[in-house]
């Protein structure tokens, strides 16, 4: 009878751990700087992780970051192999995520070229005068993807998939190409890991500023309330920037 009461108890513990357990929820990883990091840079995870760290309960969620392109991204959103993913909006997404209504951060889109080259670029037409760099996976905007196109007909394109490495072919001499854009936050970033600020121009041109949200998959199953899921990391978000919060994590990432 003792033997029999013991594996009761210990039946007991057991199943209250697991129902105690965090459930594991599904997130899309990428190399962005500065917001997400697949590997740590120094200590640092990235703006974006360090901010969904703080805002997601973790006695309640555990967040397992899964590296993936972004096409397979969004394969996998549709399908509900991810839970949870940071997006842009775009209209066309509502069909298979909901979307949060704080953005987490903010990011500009530009253009950076080697200092002493002199480039200006002024207005994006000006683009037409210099070979392009593209980094695969940037979200263009139609006006510079229509340049893209224009410019591969004459063989001023160079297509790269490595930051580091394009900013390499970009300062060597002669260069692969002279003008490349994304991120300012991810040119601003890598350059200064890389020891080469004072040799670059991020240009002050902005093409277009993007809000970036957390966003559930409407397939997931790991998260059941899909909306508190998002209404409280939305609410935690809100609370940082109201304080001195979101401004010294996002400092730690000079932004």
């Amino acid at each position: 009878m003792r033997v029999s009461i013991s594996a009761f108890i210990l039946l007991l513990l057991f199943c209250t751990r697991l129902l105690a357990a965090p459930t594991q929820v599904t997130i899309n990883d990428i190399k962005w700087p500065p917001f997400f990091f697949p590997n740590l840079e120094g200590s640092l995870p990235g703006l974006g992780k360090e901010l969904l760290t703080t805002c997601i309960n973790n006695e309640q969620y555990q967040l397992n970051y899964l590296t993936l392109p972004v096409k397979r991204t969004h394969l996998y959103m549709k399908s509900g192999q991810l839970d949870v993913a940071v997006y842009s909006h775009k209209i066309s997404r509502e069909q298979f995520v909901i979307y949060g209504k704080e953005p987490i951060f903010l990011s500009e889109y530009g253009f950076v070229s080697v200092k002493d080259q002199n480039i200006e670029i002024n207005q994006i037409n000006d683009l037409y005068r210099y070979q392009f760099g593209n980094l695969s996976g940037i979200s263009h905007t139609p006006e510079i993807l229509k340049i893209i196109e224009e410019k591969r007909l004459h063989d001023e394109v160079t297509e790269g998939y490595d930051i580091d490495a394009m900013f390499g072919q970009m300062m060597t001499s002669p260069p692969r190409f002279q003008v490349m854009a994304n991120s300012k936050e991810t040119f601003k970033w890598r350059a200064k890991q890389l020891g080469i600020t004072d040799k670059v121009t991020v240009h002050p041109l902005t093409v277009k500023t993007k809000a970036y949200y957390l966003t559930v998959s409407k397939k997931g199953t790991a998260i059941k309330d899909k909306q508190a899921f998002l209404d409280a990391v939305d609410t935690c978000i809100k609370a940082l920037k109201a304080n001195d919060g979101y401004q010294t994590i996002a400092s730690k990432y000079g932004l």
